[in-house]
């Protein structure tokens, strides 16, 4: 309700749960959906673009000492790959020459990952 009505929206029966996967397109990011216990729960946020940014300031297009100075060097993934995980969730941010070029919020649900 706090976003307002979705640019887009589609629903596709869940692999791994009972009910709907939803994905519903903003401007500049997308937000999926899993169904549990009758409730629809976030399991990942998506940027599209350079209009939003994570609330540490890193947007697609940042560099990747931005990312190292909001985040921090503990971080696991490959080359090019930063996946900074607190709680039930990660920050997974992709960069090419030096530039961010994807950020994804994901759930770790199991089930689902």
């Amino acid at each position: 309700k706090e976003l307002g009505e979705p640019l887009d929206y589609f629903e596709a029966e869940s692999c791994a749960f009972q009910g709907l996967d939803k994905t519903y397109y903003y401007s500049g990011f997308e937000l999926t959906t899993y169904p549990k216990d009758n409730t629809d729960y976030i399991s990942s946020v998506y940027f599209m673009d350079d209009s939003v940014s994570t609330a540490e300031g890193i947007y697609i297009g940042s560099s990747v000492d931005d990312v190292l100075e909001a985040y921090g060097e503990d971080y696991t993934g490959g080359e090019n790959a930063y996946i900074y995980t607190k709680g039930d969730s990660s920050l997974i941010i992709i960069t090419e020459n030096d530039e961010v070029i994807s950020i994804t919020y994901q759930a770790l649900v199991e089930g689902l990952n």
